[in-house]
């Protein structure tokens, strides 16, 4: 009975040993417009809690915080955090440091055998000799490397903690700043129905429908499309019956509704300008326009988009006859 409790407590302390060496790292991003009054937040409740703090880092925008917790204080943690602002992104990714060890003590082996190999040198050739000064700088870079690497060792082995915590809490933007632009190469077809709201008969048909070829280039996302209306009538032999339309636009998240970051539902606005030539079988107008949208991303992934739009089409010219209102849908895939 006695040797059945001995092998018992040699598997325990063999899996808690090999538990311990794992850890499980989250990297965490809060953005908040009150910023000063988050972080003031944030540096009270690291002051109130017994957080292993590894390192902290804090500038005019963002403060970045490095912590070693135990799973009460993790779960304590995570709830409050998010209290702090609206969630960028959480990456959650376990790590084992077995590896890491055996890596460190295989090259600590090495090292002191090529130490005591230089030592053994050094006697043979004595002080006075012309290689001592070499073999004996040798020999200290050797020290330095083993002297980092069991300071490593033994951050490794009394790592009981098993939660590492990456937390950065920075200001948010709310105006154009200077940054990489994230590009994307998507095209697209779009649909879309287009009617006049004060249609005159003898100038224009009362709605339109067309298709165009829609390129999305950026996430933010930034976009330009070419395509044809044709008139679902003509009312008159004057009246306009085909739009041809070049036009570039944006589309804008909402901060309180997951910045656009869901797989369904994504609420957008956003505004179009663009350039159309009206024609019929008489006549062409050259006509500038500024169309403001509001629309919603049915569905999107990392390779498709499908959404839809209201736009209200406001023309430079020709105003009073030629606005109104276009309900559009478009599909985008990566190409």
């Amino acid at each position: 009975m006695r040797i059945i409790s001995l092998i018992s407590l040699f598997c325990f302390t063999i899996f808690t040993s090999h538990a311990q060496k794992k850890t499980t790292q989250v990297n965490t991003q809060i953005s908040t417009l009150g910023y000063e009054l988050a972080k003031q937040q944030l540096q009270n409740w690291l002051a109130q809690h017994e957080y292993h703090i590894i390192s902290q880092n804090d500038n005019d925008q963002q403060l970045v915080v490095v912590m070693q917790l135990s799973e009460v204080q993790f779960n304590e943690w995570k709830s409050w955090a998010l209290t702090l602002g609206n969630l960028e992104y959480q990456n959650v990714e376990t790590i084992d440091n077995s590896d890491e060890i055996q890596q460190v003590d295989l090259e600590l082996k090495f090292l002191s055998s090529r130490k005591a190999e230089y030592e053994a040198m050094m006697e043979k050739t004595g002080v006075q000799s012309e290689g001592y000064q070499a073999l004996w700088r040798e020999k200290m870079g050797i020290e330095e490397r083993i002297f980092n690497l069991e300071k490593r060792l033994i951050t490794l082995k009394e790592n009981t903690e098993p939660f590492r915590v990456h937390f950065t809490l920075q200001e948010e933007m709310t105006s154009p700043q200077e940054g990489k632009v994230s590009f994307v190469n998507m095209p697209g077809l779009e649909y879309s129905f287009f009617k006049l709201e004060s249609p005159n008969n003898q100038f224009s048909a009362s709605s339109f429908q067309g298709y165009f070829l829609k390129y999305l280039f950026t996430k933010g996302k930034s976009y330009a499309s070419i395509g044809a209306y044709r008139a679902n009538d003509q009312p008159t032999d004057t009246a306009l019956t085909e739009l041809f339309v070049f036009n570039f636009g944006q589309d804008f998240y909402s901060r309180h509704l997951g910045r656009g970051n869901k797989k369904f539902g994504n609420l957008y606005s956003g505004y179009t300008v663009g350039y159309m030539i009206a024609t019929n079988d008489n006549k062409k107008l050259d006509i500038g326009y500024l169309a403001p949208s509001i629309g919603l991303e049915l569905f999107k992934n990392k390779y498709l988009l499908w959404d839809v739009k209201a736009q209200y089409i406001v023309p430079f010219t020709y105003n009073r006859d030629l606005r109104g209102v276009s309900i559009n849908t478009s599909l985008n895939f990566v190409f």
